[in-house]
């Protein structure tokens, strides 16, 4: 599978920058702010995070459509 790039804040090219998550020095892109590995595990933490929400959000619509079946129980619909 070829990786797409831009990632996060990373993008290869052939300059030598400091990451600003690890400190550490790498080689990428002009622009770059991340190292490749910290801005996968970027990536990655933001998709765990969506995640989470997209989870909850479903729950909050599962309740709210029981409650709405509930009440047109109720009233006869």
């Amino acid at each position: 599978m070829k990786v797409k790039y831009p990632i996060g804040g990373y993008a290869p090219g052939h300059y030598m920058s400091k990451c600003a998550d690890c400190e550490e020095e790498f080689m990428g892109d002009k622009y770059a702010r991340q190292c490749e590995p910290c801005a996968i595990n970027a990536i990655n933490e933001s998709n765990t995070k969506a995640l989470a929400e997209l989870h909850k959000l479903r729950t909050a619509l599962d309740k709210i459509k029981f409650s709405n079946d509930t009440i047109n129980e109720v009233l006869g619909k």
